[in-house]
C-alpha cells in the first residue's frame, strides 16, 4: 500500500469546492462535507483505501451538485440527465448511484416530467395522441409511461371538437387560396398534428359543404 501526502487544499470554483492535490496522483475536486468528514490538512498522508474513498464521495457530491443546478432550471426525463451527467466524465456506476438518489427523493420523476409536458403542449393547443406520443419519445419518456401521461392529460379531450377548431383556424390563413389548394392545405397541416383521418375527414367536411361546390 501507498501513503500520499497532501500538498495543497485550495479553494476552488465553484464556492464550497476546493482542489485536493496528493503527492504522485493528478489533482481532482471534493467539497467542503467531504474536507470535514475526513478532517483532511495539508501535510498529512493517505492511504489507498482512503484516497479511493474520497474520490468517490467527491465524484458523487459532484454529480449531485450538477445535477441540482440542472434540475432547478427545468424538469428533465432521466434520458436527458443521464446524457448530461455523462458529460461530467465521471464513472458510470457513480453516475447511475446518484439517479438512484435522485429518484428515491422524488427529483426526478418520468412520470411526473411527462404530464407536465403533456399538459403543457396542450396548453398552446390541442395535439393528438400519436403526436404527443412523438414528443415524448424525443425527450427520452417511453412506453408505458407515455400513453399512461398522454392518457391522464386527456380524459376529457374531444378530439373532434379540437380537430374542428384547428381546421377552422388554419383554413382563416389559407383561404385566400383556389379552394382545392386551400383544403389541401388544412388537410396536411392537420395531418402533421397527427390527427387520424376520420377525424381530419369530418372536420373538412363541416368547415366546407357550405362554400360551394368548388371546395367538394
Amino acid at each position: 500500500m501507498s501513503d500520499y501526502l497532501i500538498q495543497s487544499l485550495n479553494q476552488a470554483r465553484p464556492k464550497g469546492w476546493f482542489e485536493l492535490v496528493v503527492e504522485g496522483r493528478p489533482p481532482f475536486f471534493i467539497d467542503a462535507e467531504t474536507i470535514l468528514r475526513h478532517s483532511l490538512k495539508v501535510g498529512e498522508t493517505l492511504n489507498d483505501a482512503t484516497m479511493r474513498k474520497i474520490r468517490e464521495e467527491g465524484d458523487i457530491a459532484w454529480l449531485k451538485y450538477r445535477a441540482m443546478q440542472i434540475l432547478a432550471r427545468r424538469m428533465i426525463s432521466e434520458r436527458d440527465l443521464r446524457r448530461k451527467l455523462s458529460d461530467e466524465r465521471r464513472p458510470k456506476d457513480i453516475r447511475e448511484a446518484v439517479i438512484s438518489q435522485l429518484k428515491g427523493y422524488g427529483f426526478l420523476d418520468d412520470m411526473q416530467f411527462a404530464t407536465s409536458f403533456v399538459r403543457t403542449q396542450m396548453a398552446h393547443g390541442p395535439k393528438s395522441r400519436p403526436y404527443l406520443k412523438k414528443k415524448l419519445f424525443e425527450k427520452g419518456i417511453y412506453d408505458p409511461v407515455a400513453t399512461e401521461a398522454i392518457s391522464r392529460q386527456l380524459q376529457d379531450f374531444d378530439e373532434k371538437a379540437a380537430v374542428k377548431a384547428i381546421a377552422e383556424k388554419k383554413y382563416k390563413t389559407v383561404k385566400h387560396l383556389p379552394p382545392q389548394k386551400a383544403k389541401l392545405r388544412v388537410v396536411n397541416f392537420l395531418k402533421s398534428r397527427g390527427f387520424p383521418w376520420g377525424a381530419i375527414r369530418d372536420a373538412i367536411s363541416d368547415i366546407f359543404e357550405d362554400r360551394g361546390p368548388e371546395y367538394e
